[in-house]
């Protein structure tokens, strides 16, 4: 349930054309949020395929996290893309990536 919750809110901030001025100096760290938000999305996922009954899912918990949280990120900047004011970009995708493998990183073995 965490991943999909997770996954809906990140789905409805990139579906957000304009900010208030009041969060303005938040998103001037844009790049470190995403590398936050996916990091979070790829611990979920981690975690998730980890406890599944699954038995090449556990074995391969780490990999399908970052594989998932990726696929995820594409996605997300294919979706804002129509997004008034708002724009695709593969850098973003790449720190949604690099949250991906730091995400992973946190589950236990």
């Amino acid at each position: 349930m965490p991943v999909i919750i997770w996954a809906v809110l990140i789905f409805i901030v990139s579906s957000i054309s304009t900010f208030p001025e009041s969060i303005q100096p938040v998103i001037s760290f844009d790049k470190f949020w995403h590398t936050v938000e996916y990091g979070i999305l790829a611990f979920f996922l981690a975690r998730a395929f980890k406890n599944s009954s699954r038995e090449d899912f556990k074995r391969n918990f780490r990999l399908l996290a970052i594989i998932f949280t990726v696929f995820y990120a594409i996605s997300d900047e294919f979706h804002q893309s129509f997004v008034p004011m708002r724009t695709a970009s593969i850098i973003d995708v790449l720190f949604d990536s690099l949250g991906a493998v730091l995400g992973h990183l946190i589950v236990r073995k």
